[in-house]
């Protein structure tokens, strides 16, 4: 699918700090950090699309508020309590939905799911309780304990058709081919230099969806709650990750992408004739 001129998303999911007891997001309490983000993303003229996880949006909604007057950001839905067991059920999503709709007094346009672990009948849900799109494809395989295989999924934007009717998703970036995903955790992973090279021979679609924790920024605060070797794994490129992001977003633009938000790119595609992908669900 040709879009010109080539657009990009940055995005995060804005969620409790990987197994952190109290619950606490450390972007959102810290004004240094906060700042810090908002400065980078004004200085690059880069958008965000925050999935916030709704059960805890009133505990951080003053800072939510703050953050997005300091830079462009489009508020949306990262479910309502982060139940990985239960992604896109009627009651995340609906309590979801009710939680967004009386904090900010208009309907969530886009929702990703925990992991981005969603069926079709969560599809199904998302579109009976009016959301625009969705972004919880990654068309790649993961084998750890939150497994999916979306390799029948392409990389670019599509329609799923349900009962009520169209709903768009707009996949996580992967890599041609090897289908990598382009996930700023296996950007710290790997390293950009790695993906500088993959890009050569594997490239990315003309529309790019990434994503961000905010732990992914400060994981050594939180390191010490991540049981065994995926300690080692999340500490990969830790302390320059502020650094990593920044340069992801300078390598986007060298490949000639502008950013926008997702409910933008969801705005301009309304109406295009995309593959259509059929649920399985009644």
């Amino acid at each position: 699918m040709a879009v010109s001129p080539r657009i990009a998303c940055l995005s995060v999911d804005m969620e409790p700090d990987l197994r952190d007891p109290e619950k606490r997001i450390r972007l959102l309490d810290d004004d240094a950090r906060m700042q810090n983000l908002a400065d980078l993303l004004r200085r690059e003229n880069v958008p965000l699309t925050s999935f916030t996880v709704m059960s805890h949006a009133r505990r951080y909604l003053d800072r939510l508020n703050a953050f997005a007057r300091s830079a462009t950001v489009e508020l949306a839905v990262h479910s309502f309590s982060h139940d990985t067991a239960n992604p896109a059920s009627d009651d995340e999503v609906r309590r979801a939905r009710e939680t967004f709709v009386e904090l900010w007094g208009m309907q969530p346009r886009g929702y990703r799911t925990p992991n981005c672990l969603i069926d079709d009948r969560g599809i199904e849900t998302l579109a009976r309780y009016g959301f625009s799109y969705d972004s919880s494809i990654v068309p790649s395989v993961r084998p750890d304990a939150y497994a999916y295989n979306n390799l029948g999924f392409g990389r670019d934007p599509f329609w799923f058709e349900t009962p009520s009717g169209p709903l768009l998703e707009l996949p996580i970036a992967c890599l041609a081919g090897i289908r990598l995903p382009l996930i700023f955790s296996y950007v710290k992973l790997f390293g950009l230099t790695t993906y500088r090279a993959a890009m050569q021979a594997f490239g990315l679609p003309d529309i790019v969806v990434t994503y961000f924790h905010p732990y992914d920024l400060y994981i050594e605060d939180v390191a010490h709650n991540i049981p065994g070797w995926k300690r080692h794994v999340h500490r990969r490129n830790g302390r320059r990750a502020f650094a990593l992001l920044e340069q992801l977003i300078a390598m986007l633009k060298r490949r000639g992408y502008t950013f926008a938000t997702m409910a933008d790119v969801a705005a301009q595609l309304q109406g295009r004739d995309l593959r259509m992908h059929r649920l399985s669900v009644a």
